[in-house]
């Protein structure tokens, strides 16, 4: 009996650690009881609600939201088309691919038991929604989102991915990233295809918008090429008036959280004031910041020569570290390196932890980190130079990559640096010592991620991209009737534009695929620009696509 008992008590204990295993999230449940209520949620994903979805099983879930708006008349008419997949016969997958949610993965075949990555599932969640009556798909609804690793967006998904984000049907995920090539679980499958399903399930994504700043800057013209710039709160009462005798106007004033960079006149001089608490700086400058996270408090080296060796870590919310710092390089993806003493350098967080260090000489006197035409070194890559020129060594997560007596310039997005063969021929190679490209003349320069410019005559050059292991292709071949390009307008998020021809600009990805083309009849006086995403020709902005907002 006691036996009996046990044996009952534990099968018991086993059921109840199953349902708490196959539970599902606690942000989730309301949505996954929801969505189950409504009819929309098939037996098979109605379980395991952490794990990864496949591509059939959220075909599945796309069926049942397609066959309920059936149902009520709230799908638009659609001809069908005829499909067969040589690996399954699945009859939702049929129906979603004769409708066009999903495609196949090439050579007849569908893989249905192939996990469905976040990109995938929102190119399906916009074609599926595309079929509801009155669905939204204008400009206004594909408006760019400037993700933080909006750069692995594939151009396939780029649209798609902006649509769910507006349309409140999928969120972004923390660090304001949209994670494109992440899988996807079944209770997020659940929970945005209910958003989908009914339009009042949708949210606002507050996970990945940026704090708004408590200060603003005016700009007022205040005579013929003289300006005038201002401090201001949220509400445009004006600022610092009291500030010295500036009555609160400044030649240019740049911001970094409660941290503000004063200049007064058009001479070179700054102070940095620190709204929260009110402390001033004078000969002092906010540099090398590293986004939202963390910058560098630097005396000015305009106010009387370099100072070295009294650099403070500085954070959005006004706070600074205690320790000083001699900064060789700037902040970049939270890593910024220092010199250490006479013998060694090393990498450091925003906290000011080592990350590495190494064995490194470096004296002032002699050597200097080189700018780069990216700015100067960044993170924990950067190039030094002897003084005189006689010498360039590229320094990358801790190892010395490579010496020369010739020009090195390291590229700031990939594992790769140019190197100047000889006086004005110029070659890539990646971190390994490996030739990526053939030998360049006059110029060859870094303007994108993976995106490179070569020249081919005074007026003309052609852009390419290359990958670290060497896989590259000419992209672009344009005029340049002023010289030398600089780096490419970007979106800061991997999506560029070039002016390829006298009216036409291009936009295009990190991969090196065409988003789109803006054709622009008057003449193009001004630079192009990004603002949110979107691209400044003249007086009109674009979405990369080409289209007109």
């Amino acid at each position: 009996m006691k036996r009996t008992i046990a044996a009952i008590l534990s099968a018991a204990m086993l059921v109840t650690a199953a349902a708490a295993a196959e539970a599902s999230s606690s942000w989730a449940k309301s949505a996954v009881d929801t969505a189950r209520n409504a009819g929309i949620v098939p037996e098979q994903v109605d379980q395991a609600y952490t794990q990864s979805i496949t591509r059939a099983d959220f075909c599945a879930l796309a069926a049942a939201v397609y066959r309920t708006w059936e149902k009520s008349g709230n799908v638009k008419s659609v001809d069908k088309a005829v499909v067969s997949f040589s690996d399954t016969k699945d009859e939702d997958v049929l129906l979603c691919a004769s409708l066009g949610v999903v495609n196949g993965v090439g050579g007849g075949k569908f893989a249905p038991q192939q996990q469905l990555t976040r990109q995938q599932a929102a190119s399906m969640l916009h074609r599926l929604g595309n079929l509801r009556k009155n669905a939204k798909d204008n400009v206004k609804d594909r408006m760019p989102h400037v993700f933080a690793d909006g750069a692995d967006i594939q151009a396939w998904a780029r649209n798609d991915v902006y649509w769910v984000y507006n349309q409140g049907v999928m969120n972004g995920v923390s660090g304001n990233r949209f994670a494109p090539n992440n899988s996807y679980t079944h209770e997020q499958s659940i929970a945005t295809m209910l958003r989908l399903y009914d339009t009042k399930y949708a949210v606002k994504d507050d996970s990945t918008s940026s704090t708004d700043s408590k200060y603003y800057i005016n700009r007022a013209v205040v005579g013929p090429g003289v300006s005038q710039v201002y401090l201001e709160d949220a509400k445009g009462n004006r600022l610092l008036t009291d500030y010295k005798d500036t009555k609160g106007e400044f030649y240019d004033i740049e911001l970094f959280g409660e941290w503000v960079t004063l200049r007064k006149t058009v001479d070179y001089q700054h102070d940095v004031h620190n709204m929260k608490t009110g402390e001033t700086l004078e000969n002092y400058a906010v540099i090398g910041t590293d986004g939202e996270q963390a910058g560098w408090l630097r005396p000015s080296p305009e106010n009387g020569g370099e100072v070295y060796g009294k650099d403070r870590i500085i954070y959005a919310d006004g706070t600074s570290s205690t320790q000083t710092y001699d900064a060789l390089t700037d902040f970049k993806d939270g890593k910024a390196v220092v010199r250490v003493d006479s013998k060694t350098i090393a990498a450091i967080d925003t906290t000011g932890k080592t990350l590495w260090s190494m064995n490194f000489a470096f004296d002032h006197s002699k050597m200097a980190v080189e700018i780069l035409l990216a700015g100067d070194g960044k993170g924990d890559r950067f190039v030094v130079v002897n003084r005189d020129g006689s010498s360039y060594t590229i320094i990358a997560g801790g190892k010395r990559i490579a010496s020369s007596s010739h020009a090195l310039d390291v590229s700031q997005y990939s594992d790769t640096y140019i190197a100047a063969e000889s006086t004005g021929y110029y070659a890539l190679y990646n971190f390994k010592g490996k030739k990526l490209t053939k030998t360049y003349q006059n110029a060859f320069n870094e303007v994108g991620q993976n995106i490179y410019s070569r020249w081919i005559s005074n007026t003309e050059y052609e852009y390419i991209r290359c990958d670290a292991d060497g896989t590259n292709k000419v992209l672009f071949r344009v005029k340049c009737p002023n010289g030398r390009p600089g780096t490419l307008p970007t979106d800061g998020a991997g999506v560029y534009a070039l002016r390829t021809d006298e009216h036409t600009i291009t936009c295009f990805d990190r991969f090196g695929t065409t988003l789109g083309t803006i054709k622009n009849d008057g003449a193009m006086t001004q630079e192009i620009t990004f603002e949110n995403g979107c691209v400044r020709v003249m007086d009109k902005l674009y979405l990369p696509t080409g289209e007109e907002i």
